[in-house]
């Protein structure tokens, strides 16, 4: 094999490609990996310090970062930037610095009035930057993260509206929230609210973190034990951590309890299973939902909803029969996503005899649907980084034909990066060989 030459330019990348070109035997570009500072890791918290990807626009929010630097340098500058869906920068936060010291640094920002920037719902992004020296050029990382905005908005679940004779024990509340550090309850046996029954945050019961709660079964206090018969109705606030009210119920729902034991026919239908198509990826949802029917009577025209991170599928799936003892296979088909991660929910519009499983909630990790990048197109990508003339002179003429990443992983994925401007080149190394 003889070497025909070789030439280095350096321009920029922490990755390395090997792309073998169809001609002789083939080029390799060699993208050689950074000893500069890199971002370790970014996150998005509410008040609390919590982690979250959705929040309601009336909450506060905080951004971090965490990088390495691999160098010293006199400081380490951190900025902090939220772009709309558009693109469009909407705030924007420099002056946060540290010792440019050899190891992990990390900075942050909390309390910032998400009504800064919101303007309309939907996904924002979040871009940290950090620069590792105060001169002109000094070495920079950045890194993007998704999270999601909407106008504040509790709704209730369960128990549905009105719904009669419950017979559940305990009896559990659960409802979808926009966005909250933490929630409060209240039940009462008057619409208005004026004497609250039963509220949490006080005493022995604290706001729930999670978008549901239990209800004791031997409250402490007599006169909070629910009786059978009598029309409760509940509520729900969303509070920041200082206790703030960022979301809420815009009406309460009532319910009963059961008086009774109930007959041995009983109506039990009941969501047993959300499966995820194996299929699916964020751009395109579908999920199997399974319901039973656990009771001793036929049940039909039963409305079935699908929830995913508490947006409802449209259009929802109508159950025209099943009889004691089936279990039937509802198909939903929903919207893409951005998110890696989604909560969905399947609840029955059917007030049973045991309405406590008429609704079902899981997590799913989604498989992210990425562009395949044909060589054509790598090479392309590839060639843009490279500033070296001559080289791109001797390399004309070749076509490529097969594209290797090393180290090993998602060769799609780091090109994706380059073509978004998410990635940067730091060495191009190119020998033409036959």
């Amino acid at each position: 094999m003889e070497k025909i030459n070789r030439r280095v330019s350096i321009v920029g990348l922490c990755i390395l490609f090997i792309v073998i070109l169809a001609g002789f035997v083939g080029a390799q570009p060699t993208i050689t990996i950074s000893d500069y500072i890199e971002i370790k890791d970014t996150s998005v918290f509410d008040s609390a310090g919590k982690e979250r990807t959705t929040y309601s626009s009336s909450e506060k929010i905080g951004f971090s970062v965490t990088c390495y630097n691999p160098q010293p340098v006199d400081r380490i500058y951190f900025e902090f930037y939220v772009y709309n869906a558009q693109g469009a920068q909407v705030f924007k936060h420099t002056g946060n610095s540290a010792e440019g010291k050899v190891g992990t640094g990390s900075s942050s920002i909390r309390n910032i009035p998400i009504s800064q920037f919101y303007r309309s719902p939907g996904k924002y992004f979040y871009m940290a930057k950090v620069i590792a020296g105060s001169s002109t050029g000094s070495p920079e990382a950045s890194n993007y993260m998704v999270f999601y905005v909407y106008s504040p908005a509790i709704t209730l679940s369960y128990p549905a509206n009105g719904a009669r004779d419950l017979i559940d024990k305990p009896l559990t509340f659960r409802w979808v929230s926009s966005g909250a550090t933490k929630y409060r309850v209240y039940v009462d046996d008057d619409k208005g609210f004026y004497n609250t029954l039963f509220q949490t945050g006080k005493g022995e019961y604290p706001d729930p973190v999670t978008t549901y709660f239990q209800y004791p079964t031997s409250p402490k206090d007599p006169r909070q034990k629910l009786a059978g018969g009598v029309v409760y109705w509940w509520k729900v606030e969303g509070l920041d951590s200082q206790g703030n009210v960022v979301a809420k119920t815009p009406v309460p729902f009532s319910f009963t309890l059961k008086e009774t034991v109930p007959s041995v026919t009983t109506k039990d239908l009941a969501v047993t299973d959300i499966i995820l198509d194996e299929q699916s990826t964020a751009g395109g949802l579908k999920f199997d939902v399974l319901v039973k029917n656990q009771g001793g009577m036929a049940i039909s025209n039963t409305r079935v909803n699908l929830y995913v991170n508490g947006v409802p599928v449209i259009p929802f799936q109508l159950l025209d029969f099943i009889n004691t003892g089936e279990e039937g296979t509802l198909t939903f088909v929903g919207e893409a996503v951005e998110e890696k991660m989604v909560t969905v929910s399947a609840a029955l519009d059917f007030p049973d005899d045991n309405i406590k499983n008429n609704m079902l909630t899981k997590v799913f990790t989604l498989a992210r649907e990425r562009k395949r990048y044909e060589p054509g197109e790598a090479w392309r990508i590839i060639k843009t980084f490279i500033r070296d003339l001559e080289i791109l002179k001797e390399l004309e003429g070749y076509t490529l034909s097969e594209v290797t990443l090393f180290p090993r992983g998602d060769i799609d994925e780091q090109l994706e990066k380059l073509d978004q401007g998410k990635a940067k080149v730091v060495g191009v190394e190119i020998e033409v060989v036959k």
